[in-house]
């Protein structure tokens, strides 16, 4: 394949603004294999019989293009980006980015025109043609620039029309990015969780600033009204809508498709949400994944996810609506997998409330090592553009940046017609001309001409031509049509809420659905991860709420019900228990996938301002889930609102067996880690209807519940079962956590009688703990061996809570007693946080002393480089080595094994020891939120420390090497969070040479070894 031809005066007439563009830096440092020529490249691609993939444009009339956007006139527009860089610089700001437009005057599948629209931005991620110009996401802002002639000259500099979209220290490459027009008028975009925001117009104050915690946003450009459509995910790089209006966005990691529903709080990577209330979140809408979830996301790299489809990462999505491909590939869902370097394909079928992902076969395979999909869309031909960012790195570029290379292929079928059926420059077409492409069998005329026609709208343009066509279309039989019809009419002012509400009775549920939410698109989305507009709107009509009840309850559609759920969100805090209790009576809904959480979701602000509100709820709700959720929120408030929870039990005393047991539930997880709880008036009463329950779960919360409430005789049955050695180990090992967690005055006694017994004796130690005697210290310290392997950490993360327990543990250092091996920088680390300068000479004396400053790390990984020759890591003992990556497995997974409370090592840069070695060694140097370390003096005297996870008003816990701890907050002296990761510097500082080797060799082997014999 030929470069793409491009205009010779063209080029030769570029701006002098152009001729002063910074002068590109490439720092990618992987040129073991070159880049192939764009023709090799277009060559290499794989698609399915009749397809052909040509080359629309290459470097160097393009670069690095990020994302891609359409006008009405058939034009191409490209985001180019170069301030993007490697994770040392994060953003070359000594650069610029650049917005092209490239466009094919004579039809034959190639750009032969391309201009420079603008080269005076920088972090520019996406793009949107509309509304009188030019919209950019440049994180933190959104920017807007005129075009008002749509002559591609910017009529003026750039506006700010947001801020806020913050780019995080610690994941820089999950910001903002991915404009384009709704079908319902609003400008959406995404952003990744790990860079929170607050968004707002330049100059709001943080008050009345919206927070978005990844997931979809959106903005309407007339109203100037910023929405958090939802939260989560992990990073999400495309999104479309299919023919029903349906918004679909495609993600990393943590779940590859998701739909996209207003109000909805996703599963992330790491911790929940910002809301201590959200206990449970929704997870991705695909039934597979593309990837060996056993072996974790990292692992999906170097082909090795190829029968799954590829891997974890995926970029860029269209849902095909054109009329070039054949009808069988007609709504499917195409996103390119970025480690797998091919299209793959969904097939989104409706399933409960919403609707499912099903694999289909993978669709474009490239053959270019360099290639890098970022984004799809379809063209005016019915073609589908493919942009390829062209580089070696990934999406973290680890290893530098090419800057000079990029691509767009155009997809085609070759027994389509060639002749287009409709313009591409819908410019020069009256309102009735555009009102009839609403028919068109090409989604992109549809979605040109819907814009077209908005903005003449907005400019005060006769459109009288267009709404009989319109309206004609809106009572046709054809749900597509009529859908379209509807979106345009109420963008232009043809279609008022009389129409959408004899629409709530329409025989077709995508109209019905439609109709609920234009009827609701200017009440503010408020689900408490945003907040209200300064000056809210009115209140919704009250016979309005009434037939959104009767819908509620009488309507067969699950997607009907879904937006209803989303709509709970929008409501007065007042209206929304009617609407919840309406949902959440269809018992047939109990397990779906969306509707309880999304009920949930709505109902966290009433519980905080009026959660009496809630018992109607909870005495006409068929769904578990949300009565567990119902109770462990009052149950949350018993100390000082104990009235709500007290009338929750009550009201349930006729109520049926699944509910009594799923607030059982909620009551245990609301007061876990809680030393004492005031006993409700209702809880015997309560308590009794569960007392011949034959779930042994039941009868243990019951029981721990009862003894938590100061009944004695309960207390003295969790005893009886924790010193019972007949009774199976779980239900001993939980009745010692309760004894644990109640502190009854024979304790002590109790842990040591249990000291001595397998598996046992490490939950009795850290009882032990409690007690600020030395001699626990020494007594814990002389009987490590005595302990079972697995349960060894946990002593040493006992024996670091105290100074004189760490004393003795210094004490019995050695090899025949306790390894110095087995005692790890975080216990080191431990020990020195008590400041106490004879214990740390002495840590220094017996284990070691951490070298943690930038000086000593520099050395440290020099030092270490020198000695891990590749002839030195040959020798290694890779068996071994294994043994020794149990301190790393504490905390992360590898090859499917170990913690979660750091990131999965499977798939991750271990095969470069720079990047090895500059991780374990200064792992500080960026680390998440979710990964800091917060250390908790205890008013007992222990120190504790951990990565913060869920927190209460009443308790917080710490995720920690072993286990994790619930704390009361009442028993904490002091907390501090610390800039430093959870991982400490000095992790091989307690290995000799070999055993460095050993280790390292092994983390930087491709596959799992066998376990030394």
């Amino acid at each position: 394949m030929t470069p793409p031809r491009l205009a010779v005066p063209l080029l030769l007439a570029l701006s002098a603004a152009a001729a002063e563009f910074p002068k590109l830096i490439n720092t990618e440092l992987d040129l073991s294999v070159p880049l192939p020529s764009a023709a090799a490249a277009t060559a290499a691609m794989k698609a399915p019989p009749g397809f052909d993939v040509t080359l629309f444009a290459a470097e160097p009339a393009v670069q690095n293009p990020v994302a891609l956007s359409w006008d009405d006139r058939g034009r191409l527009w490209i985001a180019e980006n170069f301030t993007y860089a490697e994770r040392a610089v994060r953003f070359d700001l000594s650069l610029r980015d650049r917005v092209l437009i490239l466009e094919d005057r004579d039809g034959d599948g190639r750009a032969d025109s391309r201009r420079v629209f603008t080269d005076e931005v920088q972090m520019l991620t996406s793009l949107a043609v509309g509304h009188g110009g030019v919209w950019l996401m440049c994180p933190p802002h959104l920017k807007f620039i005129p075009d008002r002639n749509a002559d591609g000259v910017p009529d003026g500099p750039a506006e700010l029309v947001l801020d806020g979209f913050n780019v995080a220290r610690e994941n820089y490459h999950n910001f903002a990015n991915g404009l384009k027009w709704g079908p319902d008028g609003w400008l959406y975009g995404r952003c990744g969780h790990s860079c929170p925001g607050l968004v707002g117009a330049p100059g709001t104050p943080d008050a009345a600033r919206v927070p978005l915690e990844g997931g979809i946003w959106r903005y309407h450009p007339q109203r100037r009204v910023f929405e958090s459509l939802n939260s989560g995910t992990t990073n999400p790089w495309g999104h479309d809508w299919d023919r029903h209006g349906e918004l679909f966005f495609i993600n990393t990691v943590v779940g590859h498709l998701w739909h996209g529903i207003p109000g909805a709080h996703y599963r992330r990577s790491t911790s929940l949400t910002s809301n201590p209330h959200i206990y449970s979140v929704i997870d991705q809408h695909a039934d597979h994944y593309h990837f060996d979830t056993g072996k974790g996301w990292t692992a999906s790299r170097g082909g090795t996810a190829n029968d799954l489809g590829g891997g974890h990462a995926h970029i860029g999505m269209v849902i095909y609506q054109g009329d070039n491909w054949p009808a069988a590939w007609r709504d499917k869902l195409f996103t390119v997998n970025q480690h797998g370097r091919r299209l793959n394909v969904e097939r989104l079928e409706r399933s409960g409330s919403g609707y499912v992902g099903r694999h289909e076969p993978d669709f474009l395979l490239a053959g270019d090592p360099w290639f890098r999909g970022l984004d799809l869309s379809t063209g005016p031909n019915g073609g589908v553009f493919l942009i390829d960012w062209s580089d070696t790195g990934e999406c973290h570029d680890n290893t530098g940046v090419h800057r000079e290379s990029g691509r767009i292929f155009k997809i085609t079928h070759r027994d389509a017609p060639r002749t287009p059926t409709a313009p591409a420059d819908l410019s020069p077409l009256d309102s009735a001309a555009l009102a009839d492409l609403h028919c068109h069998t090409n989604e992109w005329q549809v979605r040109a001409a819907r814009l077209l026609l908005s903005e003449r709208a907005r400019a005060g343009a006769d459109l009288s031509a267009s709404h009989p066509r319109l309206r004609a279309l809106l009572a046709s039989t054809d749900t597509t049509h009529r859908l379209r019809a509807l979106w345009t009419l109420r963008l232009t002012g043809g279609c008022d809420d009389a129409t959408l509400r004899a629409l709530l009775r329409d025989p077709d549920e995508h109209l019905r659905t439609w109709a609920i939410r234009l009827l609701t698109d200017t009440w503010p989305l408020d689900h408490r991860t945003a907040v209200r507009p300064a000056a809210p709107e009115a209140a919704p009509p009250t016979a309005l709420l009434g037939e959104f009840a009767q819908v509620a309850a009488t309507d067969p559609s699950g997607l009907v019900r879904l937006t209803l759920a989303s709509t709970v969100q929008r409501l007065p805090l007042v209206s929304r228990p009617a609407l919840a209790a309406a949902l959440a009576a269809r018992a047939s809904d109990a397990t779906d996938h969306n509707l309880p959480p999304l009920v949930w979701f709505g109902l966290v602000p009433v519980a905080a301002a009026e959660p009496a509100a809630l018992l109607p709820v909870a005495t006409a709700s068929t769904w578990p889930d949300l009565n567990r959720w119902i109770a462990r929120r009052l149950a949350e408030d018993l100390t000082t609102r104990p009235a709500p929870l007290d009338a929750l039990l009550s009201a349930l005393a006729t109520a049926p067996t699944a509910s009594l047991a799923a607030t059982l539930q909620g009551l245990t997880e609301a007061l876990a880690g809680w030393r004492k709880a005031p006993r409700p008036s209702s809880w015997d009463a309560f308590s009794a209807r569960l007392a011949n329950a034959t779930d042994p779960a039941v009868l243990a919360r019951l029981r721990d519940l009862s003894a938590l409430f100061g009944d004695g005789r309960a207390l003295d049955e969790v005893k009886r079962v924790a010193l019972d050695d007949k009774a199976e180990l779980p239900a001993r090992e939980a009745a010692l956590r309760t004894l644990i967690e109640s502190r009854p005055p024979d304790l002590r006694a109790v842990c040591e009688k249990l000291l001595d017994v397998r598996f046992l004796n490490a939950i009795a130690a850290r009882g032990l703990a409690l007690f600020d005697d030395p001699a626990i210290g020494v007594k814990l310290a002389r009987a490590y061996r005595r302990f079972a392997p697995a349960s060894r950490p946990a002593i040493l993360d006992t024996l670091v809570t105290r100074p004189a327990f760490a004393h003795a543990l210094l004490d019995q250092i050695g090899d025949a007693r306790i390894p110095r091996y087995e005692v790890t920088a975080f216990h080191a680390r431990q020990i020195r946080a008590f400041n106490d300068p004879a214990l740390t000479q002495k840590l220094t004396d017996t284990w070691g002393e951490l070298r943690d400053s930038a000086a000593d790390k520099t050395k440290l990984i020099a030092d270490l480089k020198a000695k891990l020759t590749p002839a030195a890591l040959a020798r290694a003992d890779l068996a071994q080595g294994r043994v020794l990556a149990a301190t790393c497995t504490a905390c992360h997974t590898l090859y499917g094994e170990g913690g979660k409370i750091g990131p999965d090592l499977t798939g991750s840069g271990r095969a470069n020891l720079d990047y090895l070695l500059e991780n374990i060694i200064d792992p500080s140097a960026v680390v998440a939120p979710d990964y800091r370390v917060t250390l908790v003096t205890l008013k007992d005297g222990r120190v504790l420390s951990g990565a913060l996870a869920v927190q209460t008003a009443r308790t917080l816990t710490l995720r920690q090497m072993t286990e994790p701890i619930v704390l009361e907050r009442s028993e904490i002296l002091k907390q501090e969070t610390s800039p430093l990761s959870l991982m400490p510097e000095g992790l091989l500082q307690s290995y000799n040479d070999t055993r460095v080797r050993d280790l390292i060799a092994y983390l930087m082997h491709p596959t799992q070894v066998p376990l030394p014999p």
